[in-house]
């Protein structure tokens, strides 16, 4: 994942069998030190490759929903987005980000939650920690000793589980209020909604940007698109 402002880009790959341990293994993941570059495997890369998630920038409100694997992209966006908001000689269209991450188990968790950990650190010393609103929801993987220290820790500032100020949530979005939310929130805009995961949900987002949109041209609309992942 990458941001074209940045001088490199990094490979996000999780260990569930035979060939990525031994990728991993290939890497030198499992030595103790630093490895010298020589020493790795060349890899060959295609692309880059335009996606969808580009024309956030023609809206005023961005909404970026990820499911699963399909967060993936979204890192990049997120990246992008903040380096274009920090940039003092550009003037940006877009004035609010909503993102909505549904994660399958805890173990997603790892690589993600860090990058948004940086964001909202950026956000808060900047005073700007109302530009992205996100939220994490949890649809399994918990057990009941996990339920338990959930809630003991439930008065704590920051999330038991990514150590996040937003608070996790646990089960599936009510995507019909969170859209009426938004409306409520920003009448007479133009709301991209970017999707990236399954395809049963593509088509409850779809829907949802169908139903909310008003009918008044004055009205707030929201502008669906999809990655393929």
């Amino acid at each position: 994942m990458q941001a074209p402002q940045e001088d490199h880009f990094s490979v996000h790959i999780r260990i569930v069998g035979d060939w990525t341990s031994a990728l991993s293994k290939a890497c030198g993941a499992e030595e103790p030190e630093f490895q010298d570059a020589w020493k790795m495997p060349q890899i060959a890369v295609d692309g880059p490759f335009g996606t969808a998630s580009e024309d956030i920038f023609r809206y005023q409100v961005g909404v970026l929903v990820g499911a699963g694997i399909g967060v993936t992209p979204f890192a990049s966006v997120l990246k992008y987005i903040w380096y274009q908001y920090c940039n003092p000689d550009i003037t940006l269209k877009l004035k609010k980000v909503y993102f909505y991450w549904i994660c399958p188990d805890t173990l997603s968790f790892e690589w993600f939650a860090d990058l948004l950990q940086s964001l909202e650190n950026q956000m808060l010393e900047r005073g700007m920690g109302d530009f992205l609103s996100y939220n994490i929801y949890l649809t399994r993987g918990w057990d009941a000793n996990q339920a338990k220290n959930i809630i003991l820790h439930e008065e704590e500032n920051s999330d038991v589980i990514t150590g996040l100020q937003q608070k996790t949530h646990y089960g599936r979005p009510h995507w019909d209020q969170i859209f009426s939310n938004i409306a409520q929130s920003h009448t007479g805009v133009s709301v991209g909604v970017f999707f990236c995961g399954p395809k049963g949900l593509s088509s409850t987002l779809h829907h949802m940007c169908n139903q909310h949109s008003s009918s008044d041209p004055r009205g707030v609309h929201f502008h669906y698109n999809k990655e393929n992942f």
